[in-house]
Formats: C-alpha cells, structure tokens, sequence
C-alpha cells in the first residue's frame, strides 16, 4: 500500500487522490487481539468508511509485561537492552499488511506515553522506560520492520509536551523513524491536549500536520475552537484525534474526574463534536469508543487496569470490544465521510463563520457553515433545532437549490431547486431530527 502525502492542508493516497481522514481508534490493537480477531474488527471499520486506524506498538495497559493473546509475546526479550522480540513486531506488521489489504492506513504511536514521559500524569509511579539515548534505535527498527506498507507516524502517546527533556525526546524519536525505511511517512504528534502541538514542539520541520486532542471533559466541548484556531495561523492539515469517544464516561468540564449525573458520550455529541471540527476546518476526523480504545474482552473482568485513566472508572461496567462494534457512532463517522466526499471539490472546501448572519451561540447550538473555495454551494451544521439566516449573495445571479442531510442516516433529501432570493436565507431545519446539515447550492447556467 503506497503511503499517504500532505499537500498544503490536504492528504492524498498514493494514488495522488484526496484524502478524507476516517479514523478509529484501536490504542490496543496489537496486544489484546488475536489476527483473526483483528481481522474481524478491520472488516468492521472497513465496511464503514473508515480508511485509518490508530493503534500503538508499545501498549499502554501493562504491554511490557502482560504478553499478547496472539502468541503470547512480549515487545522485548530484554528491558534493559530493549532487545526487541521479533515475534511480537511479525505479529503487528501482520496486523498492518492486513489493515492495507482492507484499504486502511495505520496510524502508528511508537510507544504510549507512559513509556518515555518523565511527566506521568497518571498510571502508577515508575521510571520510563525509553530516553533520549536509546529511543532513536528503537524508532529505526520500527520504522525498517514496517517497510512498504501504508503507515503515518503518531508521537507522543497522550502526554504533554513541557519540558525541554520532553521535547528531544520527541526529536529524537522523529529522527530514527526519518532514518528507517518508512522515513518518508507523515509524522504527527498526539498529546494531552489543551494546547497545540505546535507550540509544545516549536512546530519543527518534521511536524507534517497537527492533530488535537479535544477528549472527554464536557457534555459540549466546543471542538471547533482549537481546529479554527490551528487552521488560520498555518497551512497543514488540522484535526482532531482524539474527540469524546461514545459511551466513555463525561468527565467534569474543567477536572478529569466523572461528572457526578455519571452521564455517558452517545452518537448524538459524537456527531456534534466531529461535524463541528471538520466544518471548522478538519482535514478529516477520528472516531474512539470507550470499550474499543482497550480491546476490552472478558478476560478483562477480573484485572485491574495497571496503569491507564481508565482506573478511573473501575467498577464500571463496560462491554466488550465486540459488543460494540455496530454502535451508531461509528456509522455516523462514516456518513461524515460519504457526505463530505460528495460535495463538489470536496478537498477546496474553506470554513466561513461570516456566511452566518444572525447570533450564533458558542454553546451546545454553535453552529458552523463552510463553502468551497470556488464558491458553489454552502454547507451549514445545525445541532439543534434552530434557525440560521445564511448569506446567500453568492447566488444572486444564478439562483440555488436547498437540500436538508441526515447526519444520523446520511439521507440527503432536496426540498426546493427554485430559490431566488439574492441577500440572505432564513430557514429553521426539519422538526424531525436533532442535528442537521443544510446545504445550498448554486444553479448551474
């Protein structure tokens, strides 16, 4: 599988077509399932549109020392040498040759956080295991072991990016998977969140595009800031990868820490989240699931999580990672993406807050509207029900249609095609839904 490339705020397959980022995310892909196991969970993803799955290599929940349930292995013969186990590493390009075949690109983080950051922020108190003088090595034998197949590269692992020892680090890293045979893959970088990467790392030269980290505080957490925010101020790709997974617990706005209505993330604030990113200017968008990030599987039951936010919630209960599969969340990503790739030169599409004219609240009802940049149609997501007046003098010579989308069963349904007005639309959605996208488009001559 050719590798994806980055031209201006685009990505484009090997093909040299545009690219709609679709992600899932499977942080445990490689150390909880066994092949056919993951075979059956890609199928899944691919069968729903999505084109990326981001997992990690060194896992977060004890991957140093619980083995794999595919043949039992562990990534090192020895921690003080981090001799890698060649099995283990066979087992994930596997895993990855697979994930190609089915038309899927890996998003692979080298190691989680917990492994190399001297900021722990949660997870027990221990020692990391990688530094600024072997983490260049083991990032070359990655990046050779996965030569040839379709990859991008994710940094970092969930922790913040503070210090100056923190920050080689991530140099360092970025340095030995240049210097592999999958050098000339995208790199990003994954953190915490609450501030951009580009300003955690410096925005080096290896830093190909940004991605953000909105996660789990807040029933509305207004995802479209950071991504607006990153879009105006520089020309690569932007998105969010890691926005509230469905059915992970809603953590207190301003503190990590269960809100106390022990409300859960459903399909409806998924959608709102990833609609409201991309139409602030998302080159695409990353789906989670609370059970599917950790694989969870029966075995689970009786285990203490080690080292993961997720003892936060111990005692919860959460399903199996084949129990959810089919949640409605995940199609909605996958709407997201077939309706995107519909619109007319999809991949020139511009966030433009100034084609809505009335008030526009910044809470759970912020609404957003984009157009392509040659100004044919307009697309606007409304989250409740509510009415939007668009600027509309775009059309003025030519007319337009009004057409209403279904973001939760990707239904366009077109309700007029002979609209004159030349100022501006005033239009409430259909009473029939929650969230809608109406989109406007210019009568041809």
């Amino acid at each position: 599988m050719k590798k994806l490339h980055i031209e201006g705020r685009s990505f484009y397959d090997g093909d040299s077509q545009p690219f709609f980022w679709t992600a899932c995310t499977a942080w445990e892909l490689f150390h909880k399932l066994t092949l056919p196991e993951a075979e059956r969970y890609l199928r899944n993803r691919a069968e729903k549109g999505f084109n990326v799955v981001q997992a990690v290599a060194v896992c977060e929940l004890d991957g140093l020392h619980t083995p794999t349930y595919e043949g039992g292995h562990l990534p090192f013969s020895d921690l003080t040498t981090l001799k890698p186990n060649e099995a283990y590493f066979d087992h994930l390009r596997a895993v990855t040759v697979l994930a190609n075949q089915l038309g899927i690109t890996l998003a692979l983080v080298p190691m989680w956080g917990s492994h190399w950051s001297v900021n722990n922020s949660w997870g027990q108190d221990k020692a990391p295991l990688f530094n600024r003088h072997n983490v260049a090595t083991f990032c070359r034998y990655l990046s050779d072991k996965l030569e040839g197949t379709g990859i991008i590269w994710m940094i970092g692992g969930d922790r913040a990016i503070a210090s100056d020892d923190q920050r080689q680090l991530l140099e360092e890293m970025a340095s030995g998977l240049r210097s592999g045979s999958s050098g000339d893959a995208p790199i990003t970088v994954h953190s915490q969140g609450g501030r951009s990467t580009l300003d955690m790392t410096g925005d080096r030269p290896w830093h190909d595009f940004v991605v953000w980290q909105t996660g789990h505080m807040g029933q509305a957490y207004p995802s479209w800031r950071p991504i607006e925010m990153d879009y105006q101020r520089q020309q690569k790709p932007v998105l969010d990868g890691e926005p509230c997974y469905e059915a992970h617990p809603v953590m207190c706005q301003h503190q990590f820490k269960r809100s106390q209505d022990a409300s859960r993330f459903t399909d409806r604030e998924v959608r709102r989240t990833s609609y409201w990113s991309v139409f602030a200017g998302g080159a695409g968008i990353t789906y989670g699931c609370y059970s599917l990030w950790q694989m969870r599987r029966p075995e689970d039951d009786a285990v203490a999580i080690p080292e993961s936010a997720a003892s936060t919630y111990q005692g919860d209960t959460i399903p199996y990672w084949f129990e959810v599969l089919n949640y409605p969340g995940a199609f909605n990503i996958g709407t997201l993406r077939r309706f995107i790739e519909s619109l007319p030169r999809w991949w020139q599409r511009e966030p433009d807050q100034a084609l809505l004219l009335n008030a526009n609240p910044t809470d759970h009802k912020h609404c957003r509207a984009m157009r392509d940049s040659q100004r044919g149609w307009i697309a606007v997501y409304i989250p409740e029900q509510q009415n939007v007046v668009v600027d509309v003098r775009d059309f003025a010579d030519s007319g337009f249609t009004i057409s209403w989308f279904d973001p939760r069963y990707g239904v366009m349904n077109r309700v007029s095609s002979d609209i004159s007005e030349t100022f501006f639309l005033s239009i409430d959605p259909p009473d029939t839904g929650t969230d809608w996208v109406l989109v406007l488009s210019k009568k041809e001559n």
